[in-house]
């Protein structure tokens, strides 16, 4: 399936009962509408969504401060899955990224998430380190991954 950038929106407030749905089913930890309705105030902060039938089928949020980001969750619906909309997102905060004179875009990820290291690595993040025993749900590590954007 080709995604196109325009069929990839910023997600809004009215979004937000949808979101904390499809992260629910995501994660085992999520956050609250309450907690992106803070975190969305924040102009650094963007979440940008892809439905698929009227319905949101993937999302990707990050932030960016000067000229670093990062992407702090990627998520695709389990029925969505491996249909592009994964890397669509993540290209897309990175188009997004260097029209904001972003240099480099950071991100953690757990090392048994091979689906979403196929994304980055292929998107050309590169692994630069790990946080042992990062996430607080089963203990597991985190690779930490750079991307370097060029001007």
């Amino acid at each position: 399936m080709n995604i196109k950038s325009e069929q990839i929106i910023c997600l809004e407030e009215i979004h937000l009962k949808e979101l904390v749905a499809l992260e629910g089913a995501c994660f085992a930890l999520s956050w609250s509408v309450e907690q992106y309705q803070d975190i969305m105030k924040q102009d650094s902060f963007r979440i940008m969504g892809v439905f698929s039938a009227n319905k949101l089928a993937g999302y990707i949020s990050f932030y960016s401060t000067l000229d670093e980001a990062e992407i702090l969750n990627l998520a695709v619906d389990p029925c969505s899955r491996k249909s592009g909309f994964g890397k669509a997102l993540t290209a897309e905060a990175i188009k997004t990224c260097k029209i904001n004179q972003v240099k480099n875009i950071f991100l953690e990820v757990r090392p048994s998430n091979i689906p979403a290291l196929s994304i980055y690595t292929s998107l050309g993040f590169e692994k630069i380190s790990r946080r042992k025993q990062y996430y607080p749900d089963n203990n597991e590590d985190a690779l930490v991954m750079r991307l370097r954007l060029k001007s």
